[in-house]
């Protein structure tokens, strides 16, 4: 291969060697804490893409424009007037709310890997700027009317407004029984890390499971898998789910213990969600829901307790299961019970016939 120049360096190393000088440490890792918005990679997307991607409606840059959620900017529009006028401020003093935005715009842009140009310059961002601030608008018209109830959020918009609608909504975006019978109860707290086993009885906060489910934690585990720092609750909280549903009974029991709130109506729905979900899902091996899966799985592998759960599954899962086994041991107990009679009256016999047999003492 030739090399570049009169140097003798080939061309691939005077490129790499440009990259190194021109590279400051310091600047890319302080763009990279920027970032915290993300396009999905094709490598998650495709695996679902429509999870990836909004439904109704677009908030930023990213997705603005996109044919099938153009009809929700005149409802955007309409709400940042609604909220104008319930301000009852001069736009004179919106203006200069939003001079002190100006000053960071900077600063939002990098919030964003790889945005497109369309975005930058003067115009670029001046356009970028008013995007921000009517879904933010927006945004704050959603969060209001989900702190409200639905009649005070009615004398703001009319009753077939669709904005009403899609403000009263909280899912307007995408964001067989264990073999060991411990028991299960619901947590104080709704915290995903707040899962707790001790001496027989699981602790874990309640899941709501309705049709945004599925969305909102695929969106969720991807942000954990891209933002540097974000942790790993979520992974590991599909995971450990996914653990410990094996059948619709499995499903059955967490919603009457009040875990898990189906609003999807098929238990069988539950069971196929959390198994594709956490597909490319894992524990670190030190988490502490590792942990805890480790204590049951030690649990329910003493003899003692499979015995005792062989016989709460097999005998007390209904009244009628439960009036049956009563039946049986009451049987069994009385038949003990005239076994022994019969047993002690024969041995009786036998003493008294050896009573009367036996010579007149001398």
């Amino acid at each position: 291969m030739a090399a570049s120049g009169g140097s003798g360096k080939r061309p691939w190393l005077v490129d790499v060697e440009k990259t190194l000088e021109e590279a400051d440490a310091s600047v890319e890792v302080s763009q990279w804490q920027r970032h915290s918005i993300y396009r999905v990679p094709a490598c998650i997307k495709d695996l679902k893409p429509r999870a990836y991607r909004p439904q109704v409606v677009s908030l930023g840059p990213l997705h603005h424009g996109d044919p099938e959620l153009v009809p929700m900017e005149e409802h955007k529009r309409r709400a940042l007037r609604h909220l104008f006028r319930r301000a009852k401020q001069p736009l004179e003093a919106f203006a200069a709310a939003v001079e002190p935005v100006e000053e960071v715009v900077e600063q939002l842009e990098s919030a964003y890997l790889d945005l497109g140009d369309q975005w930058r310059g003067k115009e670029g961002r001046e356009r970028f700027l008013e995007i921000m601030i009517m879904d933010g608008c927006f945004l704050l018209e959603v969060m209001r009317a989900a702190s409200l109830d639905w009649r005070s959020t009615a004398r703001d918009y009319a009753p077939n407004d669709p904005s009403s609608a899609t403000m009263g909504c909280s899912t307007w975006c995408p964001t067989s029984a264990v073999i060991c019978s411990y028991s299960k109860t619901r947590s104080n707290s709704d915290s995903l890390c707040s899962i707790r086993f001790r001496h027989g009885v699981l602790s874990m906060p309640a899941v709501v499971v309705d049709d945004s489910t599925e969305y909102m934690f695929l969106n969720m585990m991807a942000f954990e898998r891209l933002h540097v720092g974000a942790g790993n609750d979520v992974t590991e909280f599909v995971f450990f789910m996914d653990s410990i549903i094996n059948s619709v009974n499995d499903v059955a029991l967490l919603s009457s213990c009040g875990i898990i709130q189906n609003a999807v109506g098929s238990d069988k729905v539950v069971v196929r969600l959390f198994a594709s979900i956490s597909k490319d899902a894992v524990l670190e091996p030190e988490s502490a829901l590792e942990a805890v899966l480790r204590e049951m799985i030690a649990y329910c592998e003493k003899p003692w307790n499979k015995w005792r759960a062989n016989i709460i599954h097999n005998y007390f899962r209904s009244p009628t299961s439960f009036l049956n086994f009563l039946a049986a041991v009451t049987a069994l107990v009385m038949t003990v019970i005239q076994t022994a009679y019969t047993i002690m009256a024969f041995y009786n016999q036998l003493s008294n016939a050896a009573q009367r047999d036996a010579p007149p003492p001398m």
